[in-house]
């Protein structure tokens, strides 16, 4: 095996890139906005006449709300083919599905919808969670950090998605001609023609990077030992035999001990390394192990407050769901979605009323994801060093989300460059949802049942993926763009409330 001839440091490393681009398709929420354009454009224009039988508007907020299955689902496939296999066998039929879309998107919306919607958002929920257990389990001490850097990494190379969608499409910048109620179309058949190209190019780079990403994930360096096989009959043959010396059986039942603490100082996890470290002058020349009094024991991983400590923040999904802080950060996530998924899908289809320029607004999609990830990382390295709470972030983000959609439709009229710092802004402090979740199933409700944990947060996007496609295009049609975007700022303030008020320290408390 490949793997044997590799050293843990290189095996950590490698796992930790792994994991940066198996995530990759979590950058569609990123692209989607400047590609929407251009696929609502090709429905409305170039597809067959019998393609339009359902709603575009669902596939963004159907790939937001599949995460969540998909994430639940992740425990019981890995317990039956195992964390890697699993990931392999979702990124198959993920990246199957992306390439198929552009053959569907010619004749059917429903086809293109489960596509890109159902099916991709639940391998993306798979996906992302082999992801962030195969970092907490390479390196649980900096988890926040990695898996702040694990989503940026997705987040970023949508920048470069973007720019290949445009200049792919749209090379010469042409202005959309048509309009229909409230919202501009490209009907020029030369930007139509290419939008099928675009898919099967994006296609293309995700099947390319997951590929890479699976390689480089490494199986456990050292295998867990259950305390029922820790070499009890070798100790049994010594002791029976009795051919040994004194210093021998000593040295014996020291390792045996040393074994057994080991065993219960740790949480056995199907991926990265477990093992525990001991120094080189912590071992006799000989290479047996020192006695107990003279071993150094990291204080983290064996002293007995400590793991009784992390018995008692792991909480089960039902103990979970008994704390306040759970339906906090439920209500954070269905805010903040719903703001996301406005941004994700109108900041470019509603400015093109104002600002004509696509090339501009393609760069402004560009930039979004640019400063997601920076985000990110800051707040992933902040998390990490405890300079900032989960509580902290959430506030933080709800209040700027509001204040900031209560003006988004009068700064699109007012200039375009105020426009692109408001975009920016908005994706500075929706981008945060993609790290808190996993940081408060990891920190807030212990790492035994993270998986299930975090698939119980994620079920805050169910009810906005299901309820954005038939509540927005009303809100639009009766309300008009004013009103949309007041209904993120109304509920992000309501939300607001909640969270200020939340007990995020102890989230053991039951309600």
């Amino acid at each position: 095996m490949v793997y044997s001839f590799c050293t843990e440091k290189s095996l950590r490393c490698c796992s930790i890139i792994g994991a940066h681009l198996v995530t990759a398709p979590l950058g569609f929420l990123w692209i989607y906005g400047n590609l929407s354009a251009y696929m609502d454009s090709y429905f409305s224009f170039a597809c067959y006449p019998e393609c339009m039988d359902g709603d575009s508007q669902w596939i963004l907020c159907l790939c937001m709300a599949m995460l969540c299955p998909g994430t639940l689902i992740t425990k019981h496939l890995a317990d039956k083919v195992g964390l890697k296999l699993s990931g392999v066998v979702t990124a198959i039929l993920l990246n199957a599905g992306l390439f198929a879309s552009a053959w569907t998107i010619r004749l059917s919306v429903a086809g293109t919808t489960m596509l890109l919607g159902v099916l991709m958002g639940l391998m993306q929920g798979v996906g992302s969670v082999v992801a962030f257990q195969y970092v907490e389990g390479w390196a649980p001490d900096k988890a926040s950090l990695y898996m702040a850097s694990t989503t940026g990494a997705s987040t970023l190379l949508s920048m470069l998605q973007n720019q290949i969608i445009t200049i792919i499409v749209n090379p010469d910048n042409l202005k959309p001609d048509a309009m229909r109620g409230s919202r501009t179309f490209f009907s020029q058949k030369e930007i139509l023609d290419r939008v099928p190209m675009a898919l099967i190019v994006y296609a293309a780079m995700i099947c390319g990077l997951q590929f890479v990403g699976y390689i480089l994930l490494a199986p456990q360096a050292k295998p867990y030992t259950p305390i029922d096989s820790l070499n009890i009959s070798k100790k049994e043959q010594c002791e029976s035999d009795g051919k040994n010396s004194t210093a021998e059986d000593d040295s014996t039942k020291n390792r045996l001990e040393i074994s057994e603490i080991q065993t219960k100082g740790r949480i056995h996890r199907e991926y990265g390394s477990n093992s525990i470290h001991i120094s080189k002058t912590d071992q006799k020349s000989d290479g047996q192990f020192p006695s107990l009094s003279t071993l150094d024991i990291k204080e983290k991983t064996f002293d007995s407050s400590t793991s009784t400590e992390d018995k008692r923040r792991s909480l089960t999904p039902f103990e979970t769901l008994q704390t306040p802080t759970f339906y906090a950060l439920f209500m954070f996530g269905i805010s903040t979605l719903y703001a996301l998924i406005l941004k994700a899908n109108y900041y470019k289809q509603f400015a093109l009323l104002y600002i004509p320029d696509d090339r501009y607004l393609t760069l402004v999609g560009t930039l979004i994801p640019a400063v997601a990830a920076i985000s990110r990382l800051f707040l992933g390295a902040g998390l990490n060093r405890h300079l900032i709470s989960i509580k902290d972030v959430c506030i933080l983000s709800l209040a700027v989300n509001s204040v900031l959609c209560a003006f988004w439709y009068n700064v699109a009229q007012v200039d375009a460059l105020l426009y692109m710092f408001l975009i920016l802004f908005l994706s500075l402090v929706q981008s945060v949802y993609y790290i808190i979740f996993p940081v408060a199933s990891l920190d807030i409700f212990g790492p035994d049942h993270f998986s299930t944990n975090y698939g119980l947060l994620l079920l805050s996007f169910l009810p906005v993926g299901i309820l954005s496609p038939v509540v927005i295009p009303r809100l639009l049609q009766f309300l008009g763009w004013f009103w949309l975007f007041a209904s993120a700022s109304i509920l992000c303030l309501l939300t607001l409330i909640v969270v200020v008020v939340t007990d995020f320290n102890s989230p053991q408390a039951p309600l």
